[in-house]
């Protein structure tokens, strides 16, 4: 048994050392193989095209897709975003790899607006409300789709659906080390659930 966890900096651990991140973590937590996909930067589309070569001769039993918040930062489609992650369920089916849908982090929008990165075109608030609608979509085709799902969306909120800005790096945008260490916990949990081995 082999997980792949495919994405962008959410998956790739932006800014953090390799034995910290979320996906090494869960590794440890699982006893079992996790080789990380993820490229800081990516789109959907990028995930789907990466799909042919990064996963599937990998061989592996499950794939993590965990991806869309660079989409939405240029302003696509939520729609769009959707399709590239089913086409990626559908191929993942294809191949006899089980398919598991990570829903992506909030963002902090009062420590992102520090950053001198150039912004989205619509500003971060805007930013937040599209990544909390992809979720809603995400979490219901999921379903649609039979595929689990790990919600680090919600995971990241507190009892006052407010961001938990300690489990985020400064840039408000990324896991800081408790949240890579509870992305673990959750997805280690599920997963040895839902197939059945040690979590």
């Amino acid at each position: 048994m082999k997980i792949i966890c495919h994405g962008d900096s959410l998956t790739q651990g932006s800014d953090m050392a390799r034995p910290f991140t979320w996906t090494a973590l869960l590794e440890n937590r699982l006893n079992i193989p996790v080789v990380n996909t993820g490229i800081s930067g990516d789109t959907t589309a990028g995930m789907l095209a990466r799909f042919a070569v990064d996963v599937v001769p990998r061989k592996p039993g499950i794939v993590i897709l965990m991806g869309g918040t660079n989409d939405l930062w240029y302003d696509l489609d939520v729609n769009l975003i959707l399709a590239n992650l089913s086409a990626m369920v559908n191929q993942a089916v294809f191949y006899d790899i089980a398919p598991v849908i990570g829903l992506p982090l909030p963002i902090c929008v009062e420590q992102v607006n520090r950053m001198d990165w150039a912004p989205p075109a619509k500003g971060y608030a805007y930013l937040s409300g599209r990544i909390r609608e992809l979720v809603d979509r995400l979490a219901a085709e999921a379903v649609a789709w039979e595929v689990p799902a790990l919600d680090f969306f919600h995971l990241f909120l507190d009892d006052q659906a407010m961001e938990k800005t300690a489990w985020f790096l400064a840039d408000g945008v990324h896991p800081a080390k408790p949240g890579h260490h509870a992305m673990a916990g959750h997805g280690a949990q599920v997963l040895a659930e839902t197939f059945c081995f040690q979590g």
